[in-house]
């Protein structure tokens, strides 16, 4: 059966294999399509994707400069009307979990602060920005995504998106759209004719 542009879909920084989704990751695996940089799809033409999948995958990037850059990417690569499906670890619910002394021990603590941080267990595993709901929806939009919602889970893959701490889960889902492509403006006619002019012997 021939995969479509209107049916590929790619899973970034993806952990296991799954029928209909390609995996793209920086490092090499069994499970693995495509070895590269997130930050850089060059490989793919504009508009090859109709949904992409990202958990935990958006934090490693610098907010500076890095993270404007991968949403643009992003958006590149995704059909009009095509479908961008984001988890990320929610600096706020992190951040309050860090505070409740009184329920974790430092220990559990500590691994909030891995959350935040990273696990940093190889070289790509450390964590450059920390996003809420807030935060995240500003970078979305000056990418071009349009029609933003915040989703309790996404259902697709048992991984860090569905990471539950204290009984709270600790990232923020959400569901972003490329703008679908305008409608073709009707052709136009010829144009009517004006009044006849005399024309001077």
């Amino acid at each position: 059966m021939t995969t479509t542009t209107r049916t590929r879909k790619l899973h970034i920084g993806g952990a296991q294999a799954r029928a209909g989704w390609e995996v793209l990751d920086v490092r090499e695996g069994g499970h693995v399509d495509h070895v590269g940089d997130a930050l850089d799809l060059s490989r793919f033409a504009d508009g090859t994707f109709a949904e992409l999948y990202a958990s935990h995958v958006l934090e490693h990037f610098d907010y500076a400069e890095e993270l404007p850059r991968v949403l643009a990417e992003w958006h590149r690569v995704l059909v009009p009307g095509g479908v961008l499906r984001l988890s990320v670890p929610d600096i706020d619910i992190l951040a309050h979990l860090l505070l409740q002394r009184h329920v974790l021990d430092v220990n559990q603590r500590f691994q909030v602060m891995r959350m935040m941080f990273g696990g940093q267990t190889h070289a790509h595993d450390q964590h450059r920005v920390g996003l809420n709901q807030d935060f995240l929806a500003a970078y979305l939009t000056r990418a071009g995504f349009v029609d933003l919602m915040r989703i309790g889970r996404h259902g697709l893959f048992a991984d860090t998106s569905e990471t539950v701490v204290l009984g709270t889960p600790i990232s923020l889902n959400i569901v972003a759209h490329k703008a679908a492509a305008p409608a073709p403006s009707p052709v136009a006619g010829p144009a009517p004719a004006g009044p006849a002019q005399e024309v001077a012997a």
